[in-house]
């Protein structure tokens, strides 16, 4: 779904409260102990947690103070727990690389203090992050090591999560029976456990899917229920999103003052919030049902801030790229976390072993235990070495693949350079032909005069100066260049700028097209006439039919119009995208 704002509560290792009434009390707890010890860490991360959903930002500052306490009393679950409320609270509102980057840090520590659950718990965030990408397969590889390890470590609530998240993977996947399987076990299994937040988000995303199925009447009936259980725990943003669904369902049925009213709620819930992720989709919904209403200039103005609000999102391309490159790190990270554990059980089997032997030894002799000692103990130095030497060689290709990933952000950076210095090579160019143009024409306006002035004179020794005139008009053919080849340079430099004309007005005619180049250009009367030929005033004239044409009113500006289309053009072609 989009993703899994209901599943804020993911990271921790129980589900929080999300009451006024547990936020009041810990804040009280916090007011009087003001000693810089684990105890206030502690009371930092737990109010953190139980603002994630209530309001991300001032989780993140609870996070952030809990945080740099505990990394000055070097208290490191204080400091894991404290990457993952702002990894978290950065997650929830769309910052993408930020959420990475404590979620990483929250990730290290946690193999460190070999804490498995929260080890389980951030691969589960991980996940999110590379969901809320769209890149399916590496969300589906996390979410699925979460939910092995929370069953091998008896996580319970954890596996609720994971249900929850594979089937909001496989859903955006539209394997909707995959989907809605995992999403009714994850129904039952919060049913069983009582667990009232997690209850909520499986009729949010039951909601969601009958959605997208048309099942429209079924959908209003979950979000509703919804509503209703976040409303009572207070999860706003959760409010939001299910406003933002009701919204759609209602526009779906043409209900569109049910539909309106619930999306204006949305909007003002979101900014209470401060979410990027569903006021953008609630603005482009807007757009659309006002659309719908047949209210045009309401519907711009929607549109234009459901733009605003899409800039301000984080470039999905390049979180994608950040995303792949941290792959890398965790893939390395985790490669020689395993073999440390191999390692470990390797060691744990040699003593065992050991151990067997050595009471068997002792009916053998106080000889024989001192020759199958030393024989176990040269072999446990010598795997002691090995890997030593393997951990070495695996530092080394980690920093190989760091020089490499910089490599290829350095020659991606040097590709962008290079093309916008030959963008600016090909606007010379189409400058040259311009100029190239207007001095053609502008001699030729001075061979036509100086031809009449010629036939008005009655000496036969004009000879001379025809001849003059005839190697004049020799050098305005060497000047003149091909319209096609003008042509072709200008659409190196507006690419698809004709076939955007003809999509909008398919009967425009090659004399038409040539002066919307020249209005593209920004050229003067004088400009376009002495490149077209004519005369300022034909030109006026093809002008004013060109603006008949387009259906222009005497307000519209005829330039303003041809850009437009580009622009309209371009934006189409992002929402097909």
């Amino acid at each position: 779904m989009k993703i899994l704002i209901a599943c804020l509560v993911l990271i921790g290792f129980s589900f929080p409260s999300f009451s006024k009434e547990s936020i009041d009390k810990l804040t009280a707890q916090l007011s009087v102990h003001q000693a810089a010890d684990t105890v206030r860490v502690n009371l930092l991360n737990k109010l953190g947690y139980e603002y994630w959903i209530v309001d991300p930002v001032k989780s993140e500052d609870f996070g952030k103070q809990a945080i740099q306490l505990a990394t000055s009393l070097a208290y490191k679950p204080g400091m894991a727990f404290g990457n993952r409320i702002v990894g978290v609270s950065h997650w929830a509102r769309g910052q993408y690389p930020e959420a990475l980057q404590y979620l990483i840090s929250g990730l290290t520590i946690y193999e460190k203090l070999k804490d498995w659950k929260g080890v389980a718990s951030m691969y589960n965030n991980i996940g999110l992050v590379y969901h809320d990408q769209r890149n399916y397969t590496q969300a589906l590889k996390y979410f699925e090591q979460a939910l092995a390890m929370a069953k091998t470590t008896g996580y319970k609530k954890l596996q609720i999560i994971t249900l929850d998240n594979l089937g909001n993977t496989y859903f955006q996947m539209k394997q909707y029976a995959k989907a809605e399987t995992l999403y009714l076990q994850h129904l039952q299994l919060s049913k069983t456990e009582n667990l009232t937040y997690s209850i909520a988000v499986s009729y949010s995303n039951l909601g969601q899917l009958h959605l997208e199925r048309n099942n429209v009447e079924t959908a209003l009936a979950y979000f509703l229920q919804s509503t209703e259980i976040r409303s009572a725990i207070e999860d706003r943003e959760g409010i939001a999103m299910c406003h933002y669904y009701i919204g759609k369902a209602y526009l779906a049925k043409k209900k569109y003052a049910e539909a309106e009213q619930y999306l204006l709620k949305g909007i003002d819930i979101s900014r209470q919030v401060n979410t990027l992720r569903w006021l953008t989709s609630i603005y482009e919904t807007l757009k659309d049902l006002e659309k719908q209403r047949g209210n045009y200039q309401q519907a711009t103005a929607y549109f234009e801030e459901f733009m605003t609000k899409k800039d301000s999102l984080f470039n999905l391309e390049k979180s994608r790229q950040i995303a792949e490159m941290q792959t890398k790190y965790e893939t390395l990270q985790k490669e020689q976390k395993l073999k440390a554990q191999q390692q470990e059980l390797a060691l744990l089997k040699e003593h065992n072993r050991f151990q067997k032997l050595l009471k068997n030894g002792l009916l053998m002799g106080m000889g024989a235990i001192a020759v199958i000692t030393y024989l176990i103990i040269s072999r446990q130095r010598l795997r002691i070495r090995k890997n030593k030497e393997l951990l070495i060689k695996n530092q080394e290709i980690y920093q190989t693949e760091q020089a490499l990933a910089k490599a290829q952000l350095e020659n991606a950076r040097l590709q962008e350079l290079k093309l916008i210095e030959e963008l600016e090579v090909k606007n010379k160019k189409l400058t040259s032909y311009s100029l190239n143009f207007i001095q053609k024409n502008e001699l030729m306006e001075e061979v036509k005069l100086n031809l009449n002035q010629l036939k008005k004179s009655k000496n036969t020794e004009n000879t001379r100066e025809l001849n003059g005139l005839s190697r004049l008009m020799e050098q305005s053919v060497q000047i003149d260049k091909d319209w096609e080849d003008f042509q072709r340079n200008f659409g190196e430099v507006h690419k698809d700028f004709y076939r955007i004309l003809k999509a909008y007005y398919p009967d425009l005619t090659n004399h038409e097209l040539k002066l919307c180049t020249l209005l593209k250009l920004n050229m003067n009367l004088k400009e376009a006439a002495n490149i077209m030929g004519i005369s300022p005033e034909s030109v006026k004239k093809a002008r004013y039919r060109l603006r008949k044409k387009f259906n222009l009113s005497r307000e519209e500006n005829l330039i303003d119009h041809i850009i437009h289309l580009e622009k309209q053009a371009n934006v189409e072609t992002m929402n097909v995208a």
